[in-house]
């Protein structure tokens, strides 16, 4: 009988260890540029980054969203499609995140796009808690900030 539970509580251990996290964590805003590229990205201290970037590609600018998480290592595949869930202050949306090498990208190519983009920016900017999910991957992150609205002011300026 003891064995049996050590057993089970082994089992356990082990399939909350192989499950994602899902804690709220908290973030913080960073702004900066490199090349043609302007982007602020919420930072954790577990070294999950999101963000969104701005860039010039021959001579029109891009709007974006970039995601690198340390788990996406072994979770993601080269140019697969993901569909990330994003809630904001109750509000859901989705969109969809093309992978390169282990970083989610989307890039607001079409006015449809941009519209998502800039509503997502703007809600964003505006709120201090963020939970994502990517279902396919079975992966939740909860980020809570409180410096968005700085870093991320004037960003989108040229791309949307």
């Amino acid at each position: 009988m003891i064995r049996a539970r050590s057993l089970s509580l082994a089992a356990l251990v082990c399939l909350c260890l192989a499950t994602p996290a899902s804690a709220q964590q908290a973030g913080e805003w960073v702004r900066g540029s490199a090349r043609n590229i302007d982007y602020a990205n919420m930072q954790s201290g577990v070294a999950d980054l999101f963000g969104f970037f701005c860039r010039k590609v021959d001579n029109k600018y891009v709007g974006g969203i970039a995601m690198k998480m340390p788990i996406f290592h072994t979770l993601v595949r080269d140019e697969q499609r993901y569909s990330l869930n994003i809630v904001i202050d109750g509000a859901r949306d989705s969109l969809t995140l093309r992978a390169k090498d282990v970083e989610l990208w989307f890039e607001a190519n079409d006015l449809s796009q941009q519209l998502t983009l800039a509503r997502l920016f703007d809600e964003i900017s505006a709120s201090h808690q963020l939970e994502m999910g990517i279902s396919s991957i079975n992966w939740r992150g909860s980020y809570t900030y409180d410096n968005a609205a700085e870093a991320l002011a004037g960003l989108m300026d040229k791309c949307l």
